[in-house]
Order: structure tokens, then C-alpha cells, then sequence
């Protein structure tokens, strides 16, 4: 298994379970989770998985590229409170084998 999906599985599992404590062991003191509305640093990101977060659904997860330096990621989401079915592009930088940053760019 790759890093970047077994970071998303520890994020798909924490969301679940409100629970961040797996999630923090693949992200640098100095993470940025940057998304088109916001950007959050690593305590900010992993209050939101404690706090059960965004209601979506990661599926369909699929590696475009992964080496030691960047993961390129793609998947489907899907929200049981809002209806909102898109698709996700996901790259992170990586250093000393967890991730540094995250962006997510969504479509539709």
C-alpha cells in the first residue's frame, strides 16, 4: 500500500471515529492542508478529523503517481448531509517520508 492511501485511509477512519491521533503520524510539524476555500496547518487539520469534519465520503481511490518526494491522488466523494457527489485531485509533497503539504482541487 502506498503512503498516500494509507494517509487517506487514516483520514477515512478518524473522520468515522472523531479520532486524529493516527492521522498526525504522517504529517511534518509544519503540514498546510490547502484547499480552494481554506488553509489549515497541521493542529487545524487534525481538530477537524477530531471533530468528525467534513461529512464526505472518500471511494474509489486511485494513485496517479507516487514516488518518495509527491503523491498524486484522485477519488470520489460523496456528502449523506448535502448531496454532493464530485471528484477529488489530491497532491502532497512529502519529506523525510510523511507529507508536508496537501492540496485538493475539486470538481463538480
Amino acid at each position: 500500500m502506498s503512503l498516500a492511501t494509507e494517509f487517506l485511509q487514516a483520514c477515512k477512519e478518524g473522520f468515522a471515529n472523531k479520532n486524529s491521533s493516527s492521522v498526525g503520524e504522517f504529517l511534518t510539524d509544519d503540514f498546510l492542508m490547502i484547499s480552494p476555500v481554506t488553509t489549515r496547518p497541521k493542529q487545524g487539520f487534525l481538530g477537524l478529523v477530531a471533530e468528525g469534519g467534513n461529512p464526505a465520503i472518500i471511494e474509489d481511490v486511485e494513485v496517479i503517481y507516487e514516488n518518495d518526494d509527491v503523491a498524486v491522488v484522485g477519488y470520489n466523494t460523496t456528502s449523506d448531509t448535502t448531496g454532493y457527489n464530485g471528484k477529488v485531485l489530491w497532491c502532497g509533497r512529502k519529506r523525510d517520508g510523511r507529507f508536508y503539504d496537501f492540496r485538493l482541487a475539486r470538481l463538480g
